[in-house]
């Protein structure tokens, strides 16, 4: 006991000072039990604390506190270990992170902050400096981490997006723009209207089909169709398992005029256009979130058209423009928006605009 880590929080001594008495409480020794001098674990000692978890009533964060105590690596009767960093500064790190990331990618970084500190090692030594992207210790430290110790291929994923890094796999290879011709075509062909961060996403979604020996020709829908379910489920895939951004549906739906949606099937777009997020912005605070939630998708509608809110808005004292009364009323009848997309848009104008006879 004397010789634990002064970091380490007082929650885990108790939890280790219990299994200690536990193991003289059943007559038996750390000492023949404990790994040898760079092992992680040992099956006699993993056996003692899964039992003391499972029949002595010893709390269930018994093996965590080994684990962080004595550098180990113990694992329950699920075979997964089940870890959260204790240092204050990864705790920070964690607390710290985009909003953005997924479930699964901030449970991947965790999971590597937890592993740093089986290895005596810290965040703050390995982080990247300002506008570094590519850290080689960092970098290092995560190859290792999956390919010696079994962390998540994933884990580089997430923590090049959650820390907007550009770590690579041993190979050293990393792809910034799409290499395909077909691809590169179609990057080139993107709207002008579209923003640079939208850009970006697509740009690594066509690398990442590369990446899996696929082609966008083979997934994109047919003229004039808005999905496929090829294209629909590669994206979800690539979104979910592969940590690509969690915008690169909407950035795709708005470059290609497209309607692609996720798992859950419901299509979730805010506006691109630093014009149309100034609309949002500007709309008046007592106008209820349903209302500004169909204006929203009416301006990612006019985006997914190739129109813009410009020049379709009502001149200063107008209160009917007709393109814009035509361009409502076509969104509601042949593009699914919400009916009452109209109301919304006069009660957020002040608008006066009618229903197509």
């Amino acid at each position: 006991m004397a010789q634990l880590p002064e970091i380490l929080n007082p929650r885990y001594r108790s939890a280790i000072s219990r299994f200690l008495r536990h193991l003289e409480q059943q007559n038996q020794r750390w000492s023949a039990l404990a790994p040898a001098a760079g092992g992680e674990h040992t099956a006699a000692l993993e056996a003692a604390v899964n039992t003391a978890i499972k029949d002595h009533g010893l709390q269930t964060s018994t093996r965590a506190a080994l684990n962080h105590g004595f550098n180990l690596a113990l694992v329950g009767l699920s075979g997964q270990v089940r870890l959260t960093p204790v240092l204050p500064e990864h705790q920070t790190v964690m607390a710290q992170l985009p909003e953005s990331l997924n479930k699964k990618q901030r449970s991947n970084i965790s999971r590597f902050l937890c592993h740093l500190e089986q290895q005596d090692q810290r965040w703050s030594a390995l982080a990247p400096a300002a506008d570094d992207m590519r850290p080689a210790a960092l970098e290092t430290a995560v190859n290792t981490a999956m390919q010696d110790h079994e962390l998540d291929p994933n884990t580089r994923a997430a923590l090049n997006h959650g820390f907007n890094l550009a770590l690579v796999a041993p190979s050293g290879r990393v792809r910034l723009a799409p290499a395909l011709p077909e691809h590169q075509t179609m990057m080139a062909q993107l709207p002008q209207s579209l923003s640079r961060s939208y850009r970006s996403k697509i740009s690594r979604f066509l690398c990442h089909l590369e990446q899996q020996d696929q082609h966008w020709s083979a997934l994109a829908p047919a003229a004039g169709e808005k999905r496929t379910a090829a294209l629909e489920a590669a994206v979800n895939t690539a979104m979910q398992d592969h940590g690509l951004h969690i915008t690169t549906r909407a950035a795709l739906n708005q470059g290609f005029n497209l309607a692609l949606v996720g798992p859950s099937g419901r299509v979730q777009l805010t506006p691109g256009l630093p014009e149309h997020q100034t609309v949002m912005a500007q709309l008046p605070k007592t106008l209820n979130q349903s209302y500004r939630s169909n204006i929203s998708r009416f301006l990612c509608h006019l985006e997914q058209q190739g129109q813009r809110w410009s020049t379709l808005a009502p001149a200063a004292g107008e209160e009917r423009p007709l393109a814009l009364e035509a361009a409502v009323n076509t969104a509601i009848k042949n593009h699914g928006l919400d009916e009452r997309t109209r109301t919304a848009i006069n009660r957020g104008f002040k608008l006066k605009l009618k229903t197509s006879s």
